[in-house]
Order: C-alpha cells, then structure tokens, then sequence
C-alpha cells in the first residue's frame, strides 16, 4: 500500500510537470495571461478538476467579451450608418430649403417690383383725375362767367326796349320795324332812365334800333341756350371720363392690396422656412456632435482593432480548450480519493 501509494505520487508529479510544461509553451506561444495563469495554479498544485473549471469561466469569459466586442461593433455600425444617413437628410433639407427661400425671394423681390409699378400708376391716375378735374372746374367756372355776363346783358337790353318803345309811342314815333315791342314792357316805375333826342329827329331809324336790340336779344339768348348744353355735354363726358378713371384708379388699388397681401403670404411663408432651416442646422450640429462621439467610441473598430482582439481571443480560447484537453489526457490520480 505504502509503494501503490509512492507511485501514484510520482505518477501525479510527473503528471503534473507535464500538464505544466505543455501550458507554459501554450501560453509563450499566444502571450496569453489566461493560459499562464492556469499553467501556475497547475505548478503550485492546484487540484485538476478546480484548473478545470477555471479554464471553463475563462473560456465563458472571454466568449461573454467577444459577444459584447460583437454588440459594441454592430452598435457602432448601426449608429455610424444612421447617423450618416441623418446627416444626409440633414443636408439635403437645408439645401432644398435654402434653394426654396432663394426662388420665394426672387417673387419677393419681383412682387415689389409690381407694387412699386402699381403705386407709379395709381399716383399717374390720381393726377390725371385732379387734373381733369382742374380742367373742369376752370370749365364751369368760365360757363358760368359767360352766363351771368350774357343774362346781365340780355336783362339790359330787354330794359332798353322797353324805354326805346314807350319812348317812341309817348312821342307818337312810328316803330316802322317793331313787331314785338308789347312784350318786352315792364313796369314804367322799373324802366332804365333814359334821354333821346326830339321826336322828330331820325324817326326812319327808331324801328331799326329796336329790330337790331331784339336780335341781339334773341342771339345772346341763343347764345345762353347753346352754352347751357356745351356745360351739360361738357359734365357728361367729364363724368364719363372720371368714372373711366375711377375704375382704372379702382382696379390698380385692388391689384395693389392683392399683390401686398401675397407678398405679405409670402413672407410669413419665408419666414416658416427661415425657422425650417434653422431647425435643420440644430439638428445636423447635434449629428455632427453624435458623428464625433459614436466616432471617438468606435475608432478601435475602424482601426481594426476588433479583427485582431477577435483573431486573439479566438485563439486564446482554442488555447484553453486544449489546455482542458492536457489536463484530461493526463489526469489527476488523486481526484477520485
């Protein structure tokens, strides 16, 4: 029993001394610190089962990392790749929208244009109204000059007829030519005064003056006549050519508030868009800000990094796992007792 007991010791020595060997050259060859740790615990005697189970939570360990090198990465791809195609969004917005505040201030500027032709035009009609008008105020003004001049003379002639014609009949003067003296008597009290010569002078002439003063009565009030209709036509057509006026003047005052109330549209719309724009510059500064930091987490991956951790862990797993192979090939005499 003492001798069993010998040879099982050296058996586990040997053992031992060989697992550690193959663990030692294991871990030089893949500059692993895991697999080193293992083939110390094995030199200082650590029982084989507990190595074992060792290797088995560092393999579990190192697969929990790769696992989350694995999320990490695909973190980063998927943040690297929305936030591209945010920023490209980004962009494109700002773009449209500054292309659109571009042409809206084009119509802007073109809608000015058409107010500042319209305010020409109003003002140019608004002076051809006040001068017509002018016009027609001297016009009416002269009508009614000429009338009151015309009235008064005609009032004056009636006047020297009436005395002409009770003249001649107190006188016993025949009137020769006058056919229509009667009508043109008035109240003797009223009758201009008036001196002639005596009865007997020019009496051959007394019915012509009369006949002449009755003509010129008759023309002046011809004249009245025709000038009462000049005036009445005079007004027809002033009134006709201001409400043509009116209406032009009418129509370009619409067309203006129309054209300001567009661009009074217009602006509110511009200035929708202005806030669009800024809105999309905040957005694409806050992208920028996430590119720097999903850019700063994920260099490593960019670097290559995540290749070569992954080429490494792999292989230091596959280290492990053969470790776990050595320590069972050569066993642990002392497991079972």
């Amino acid at each position: 029993m003492q001798l069993s007991a010998v040879r099982t010791q050296g058996e586990l020595s040997t053992a031992r001394t060989n697992a550690y060997g193959k663990l030692k050259v294991l871990a030089s060859s893949l500059h692993s610190r895991n697999v080193a740790k293992i083939a110390v615990e094995v030199q200082s005697g650590g029982h084989f089962d507990k190595v074992i189970a060792m290797v088995d939570d560092m393999i579990s360990v190192l697969r929990k990392e790769e696992q989350d090198d694995i999320e990490h990465r695909d973190r980063c791809e998927n943040g690297q790749n929305a936030n591209k195609n945010k920023l490209a969004d980004l962009k494109s917005g700002i773009k449209k929208t500054q292309a659109a505040l571009k042409r809206m201030g084009n119509t802007k500027k073109e809608l000015e244009g058409e107010i500042s032709a319209l305010e020409a035009d109003i003002k140019a009609t608004k002076k051809d109204m006040a001068e017509l008008l002018k016009f027609r105020n001297k016009e009416e003004g002269e009508f009614r000059q000429a009338t009151k001049d015309d009235t008064d003379a005609v009032g004056l002639l009636k006047q020297a007829i009436v005395a002409l014609s009770k003249y001649y009949q107190k006188n016993k003067i025949p009137l020769g030519l006058v056919q229509k003296a009667p009508e043109y008597e008035q109240d003797p009290d009223k009758a201009p005064d008036a001196t002639f010569a005596s009865g007997d002078s020019r009496k051959s002439e007394a019915g012509g003056i009369v006949a002449i003063l009755e003509m010129l009565v008759e023309d002046t009030e011809k004249e009245l006549k025709e000038g009462r209709a000049d005036n009445a036509d005079a007004q027809e057509k002033y009134l006709k050519q201001n409400g043509a006026l009116q209406a032009t003047l009418d129509g370009q005052e619409e067309t203006k508030t129309n054209t300001e109330t567009e661009k009074a549209d217009l602006e509110e719309k511009m200035a929708q868009y202005e806030k669009h724009k800024d809105e999309l510059g905040d957005d694409k500064d806050a992208e920028d800000d996430t590119a720097k930091s999903i850019g700063t987490d994920c260099q490593w991956v960019k670097d290559g990094l995540f290749e070569t951790r992954r080429t490494k862990r792999k292989a230091e797993i596959q280290g492990l796992v053969d470790a776990k192979g050595f320590l069972a090939v050569d066993g642990d005499p002392l497991a079972s007792q």
